[in-house]
């Protein structure tokens, strides 16, 4: 049988995610509505629009959640 040992999960939540910020395996990011988690030590993009053309590739999703923005505006 296998052994499962808990002090090895090492998760570190780092808050909202940031441009031009030096992310590693496990840390844990919001964006949006979600949260996801690093796969990879890397530099996050330079600009926020970037984060799924650009930076995605370095995230797993964590959790998929909703966001509420308010009442709908046409503008």
């Amino acid at each position: 049988m296998a052994d499962f040992r808990l002090g090895r999960l090492k998760f570190n939540w780092r808050g909202n995610w940031q441009v031009a910020t030096s992310y590693e395996v496990d840390d844990i990011i919001k964006y949006g509505a979600n949260t996801y988690v690093a796969v990879a030590n890397h530099t996050s993009a330079s600009n926020e629009t970037m984060f799924y053309s650009a930076d995605s590739s370095h995230w797993n999703l964590h959790t998929e959640s909703i966001e509420n923005k308010g009442d709908w505006q046409s503008a």
